[in-house]
């Protein structure tokens, strides 16, 4: 008659357990996202509909102001034209950009991760403490 280790056995049962606990929480992850992505859609807007460009619109100001000072340099000048070049290619840029979409993808890839690391966690080792149930059964 084979005897199982008990240190294996607790070792399977941990990791089993790991692994079925990072599973679960990745699919409560996925349904979460999914349910705000295509049920619940309203469900971010007001923490991400912020006044971005609000907090921007003082300084670009300040900067305008700037260009006019008589006591510059060339390479001041320079630098403001190019602050304000840069400004303008990130209001551009930033137009397509959707806050709540980005956060969206950024759970649903945690999530796909954690189902696809914890469920083969968990299927190996139960898989194994039930071929070596079945084996001490039989023996």
């Amino acid at each position: 008659m084979k005897k199982i280790s008990w240190v294996r056995m607790i070792y399977l049962y941990l990791m089993t357990s790991i692994g079925l606990i990072v599973f679960i929480i990745g699919s409560v992850m996925a349904i979460n996202t999914t349910l705000k992505a295509f049920v619940f859609k309203q469900v971010d807007y007001n923490y991400y509909n912020g006044p971005n460009e609000l907090y921007l619109r003082d300084s670009v100001a300040q900067v305008e102001a700037l260009k006019n000072c008589e006591n510059l340099t060339e390479e001041d000048r320079a630098n403001i034209e190019l602050w304000l070049e840069d400004y303008q290619n990130w209001k551009e840029n930033s137009k397509n950009y959707n806050p709540a979409v980005s956060n969206r993808q950024r759970e649903a890839s945690n999530a796909i991760a954690m189902i696809l690391v914890g469920f083969p966690i968990y299927f190996m080792h139960w898989r194994i403490i039930k071929k070596e149930k079945r084996e001490e059964e039989t023996v």
